[in-house]
């Protein structure tokens, strides 16, 4: 993302912030009287530290999870209830290794369970899995779409090049082999899949490029380079699926189609897509911003016939039209183009997006030096937000986040904007610094200067996390803004400078907290996760940022350092802040890192992989996801007491060509059928992954443990 520029208005109301002290007490967070405390005394002295009664639960028996070597945790989704979760693993169990590498875990009365999640993969698959499969759920985990196919990154016009082009059986009749494809299923496994991107009779395939999705599925944003409808242009464009039927969205106010794209923060040269976050479209998908021509708009009721006379008129109301968002018109001026989107309201009635031009009257925006404007449409009505008549230009360094309901915008500026002030610590905004601003129902003020490049790099890399309401935002740092003393213990700790530690701005008390400080001195950085990507593909992906800070202000965060004494173990542990209260999740005695992956909204289930085997059913010597689950946790099967004499023979054989019984009653272990069906053996030295026989790799002395990237009301609810 290029660099951009910002000035405020004139007359702004100031709000100020309180710093607390220097670093957080740990707290006991023991519960007595816990319903479940016989569970959570069998399972252990880390399971009794536990905040809020909560107990361990083995969300992946024998099947290890994947994260990656810069210690990112992709494809890792918690339901809305906390009863299932979505993830990615290269080393499935044995009876789910039919698929891919997207499982879902579900739980049930008495244990979780996990089954595969996408079809198998191409039989040419790499066994280094460098594969194109993309899957995306449901809040609920209930629905999917699944992107197979094609590598962008490969592709030279020889299709053949990409990687795991697609699965490997046919799963629409007619769906183009050998191009993207984007797939609905509208259940679980062993449900038909819908193809998306349609191709009609005569017309030559493109590659379906998944951009974007409402909630509940209904409508599917995709780009294809193919016309795939009547009233597209040769080179394809941006569409929308919904019950069944495609439309072309990239038309532009004249009625021409063109190839454009779906309006991201990014600049569409990286990995990740912030559109699905940004809300680039409507939560019932009928207002869709896109950009075409160097321009943005908006396409209103796009699913709708267009309007007659071409334009948005209050008597074609519901009809479908077009209107450039980036018009200086709305605003008075005749300056036009260059509109960079940043977020949109639920509904799509108001638009933040930056622009160099000058599109209002007091605008002086100017190339290299955007200002940031909202578009209110109900209303027809542009104003700069960030125009000053001071002769000082602040640089608009990126955008941080935002509450749900877009009353709240956290963003980063490397200026001092005129009506911010100071802060009740005296601070002010300083030239040349990361300095963060709130600006809250129009409102702007001043929060803290300091912030962490991760807290403005959109494309990408943003590693923030805002609570849903807005009241709390979580943002790193390597400046002590509240005082705490964050150089490393050692000097070749934390790249040899002061160490990042997550701080916690409380809009409504205007207090400023260090959630990852304890009074010891840290030995590494402590950061915030950043975007979770649920597809392989090569081109900008739609990814979610994990549930961190919740509206009641409590953080979940990995971190090497120990903050509290039962912290021992020297690697990374996973931690819970609520109402400044540190507790491990983790043990703080594995052996390898433990490291945070996500919650469900309420907080009472907090998912994480480690090493250590925190129940006793947990034996596949490797990484596991555990759920923290309040309230929770499964009394553990009894132990299968040692065979004696005759007990110990095996079954009697049956001979070859003997009837045997429906099912598979004689069968112990995992019953047989579509999603575990009955694998072949392999040679001696060979295992089975994916499907097939690969030579085992040598045995580990010790598990292998990835170092991470320095960049990557308090009652719980009951979970039951």
């Amino acid at each position: 993302m290029q660099p951009l520029s910002l000035r405020c208005a004139a007359v702004m109301t100031v709000t100020l912030i309180v710093l607390t002290p220097a670093f957080v007490k740990a707290q006991p967070a023991h519960a007595a009287g816990c319903a479940n405390e016989a569970i959570r005394q069998a399972q252990g002295a880390a399971a009794l530290a536990l905040p809020d009664c909560r107990a361990y639960e083995l969300v992946t028996p024998g099947a290890q999870p994947f994260i990656a070597t810069d210690g990112e945790v992709d494809g890792s989704l918690a339901s809305t209830t906390g009863g299932g979760l979505a993830y990615v693993t290269r080393y499935p169990a044995q009876e789910a290794v039919t698929s891919g590498e997207r499982y879902l875990a579900t739980r049930g009365a008495s244990a979780w369970s996990v089954e595969s999640a996408a079809p198998q993969d191409s039989p040419g698959s790499s066994i280094l899995f460098n594969c194109e499969q993309g899957l995306n759920f449901t809040a609920d985990l209930s629905e999917s779409i699944l992107s197979d196919g094609w590598n962008a990154a490969l592709d030279s016009g020889n299709q053949s090049e990409g990687q795991c082009q697609e699965v490997e059986e046919v799963l629409v009749p007619g769906a183009p082999r050998g191009y993207g494809n984007i797939f609905l299923r509208e259940g679980g496994a062993g449900t038909a899949y819908k193809l998306v991107n349609v191709t009609p009779a005569g017309v030559t395939p493109g590659n379906a490029l998944l951009r974007g999705y409402t909630q509940d599925l209904t409508h599917i944003f995709f780009e294809d380079g193919a016309p795939l409808t009547q009233n597209a242009s040769p080179g394809g464009g941006l569409y929308e699926w919904s019950a069944g039927a495609l439309t072309l969205v990239s038309v532009l106010p004249s009625g021409e189609p063109v190839a454009g794209s779906l309006a991201d923060q990014s600049d569409g040269s990286g990995f990740y897509s912030l559109a699905q976050i940004n809300h680039s479209f409507s939560d019932d998908g009928e207002e869709v911003f896109f950009y075409a021509n160097g321009k943005l708009y908006l396409r209103k009721n796009a699913t709708q016939p267009p309007t007659q006379s071409g334009t948005c008129s209050p008597a074609e109301a519901n009809r479908a039209c077009t209107i450039q968002v980036d018009d200086g018109k709305l605003g008075g001026t005749t300056a036009s183009g260059g509109g960079v989107f940043w977020t949109a309201t639920e509904d799509g009635s108001r638009v933040f997006f930056s622009d160099a031009k000058e599109l209002t009257g007091d605008s002086r925006a100017q190339a290299g030096e955007p200002d940031l404007y909202e578009l209110n449409l109900n209303i027809g009505l542009l104003r700069d937000l960030t125009h000053t008549a001071a002769p000082e230009r602040p640089d608009l360094s990126g955008f941080s986040g935002f509450s749900q309901d877009r009353s709240m915008l956290y963003f980063v500026g490397s200026g001092v904007l005129e009506g911010a002030g100071a802060n009740a610590a005296g601070e002010v905004a300083q030239a040349g610094s990361a300095n963060l601003y709130l600006l809250d129902e129009g409102k702007l003020s001043f929060v803290v200067s300091g912030v962490s490049e991760r807290t403005w790099t959109i494309n990408g890399f943003l590693a923030t996390a805002v609570s849903p309401d807005g009241r709390y935002f979580a943002f790193t740092s390597s400046e002590p803004l509240t005082g705490f003393d964050n150089t490393p213990q050692s000097p070749g700790q934390c790249e040899g400078g002061p160490c990042e530690e997550i701080f916690l701005f409380d809009a409504q008390d205007k207090k400023l907290e260090c959630v990852s400080c304890s009074s010891g001195r840290p030995t590494g950085d402590t950061e915030l996760s950043g975007p979770s990507r649920f597809s392989g593909k090569s081109g900008p992906a739609p990814v979610s940022l994990p549930r961190q800070v919740l509206d009641d202000g409590q953080v979940f965060f990995t971190t090497p350092n120990a903050l509290v004494p039962q912290d021992l173990n020297g690697t990374k542990d996973v931690y819970e802040y609520d109402e400044g209260r540190l507790s491990l999740l983790s043990s703080g005695a594995a052996t390898g890192d433990s490291v945070f992956f996500e919650a469900d909204p309420s907080g009472s289930n907090v998912f994480f992989a480690t090493s250590q085997g925190l129940v006793p059913s947990d034996t596949n010597n490797g990484l596991s996801i555990y759920d923290a689950r309040v309230e929770g946790g499964f009394p553990e099967p009894p132990a299968v007491p040692p065979c004696e004499g005759e007990g110990c023979r095996g079954p009697a054989s049956v001979p070859v060509g003997a009837a045997t019984a429906p099912g598979s009653a004689g069968f112990e272990g995992a019953e047989e059928g579509p999603r575990h069906p009955r694998k072949s053996s392999c040679k001696r030295g060979f295992v089975r992954r994916h499907g097939k026989c690969v030579k085992k790799p040598p045995r580990r002395s010790k598990k292998r443990h990835h170092k991470p990237s320095k960049h990557g009301s308090s009652t719980r609810r009951n979970a039951k």
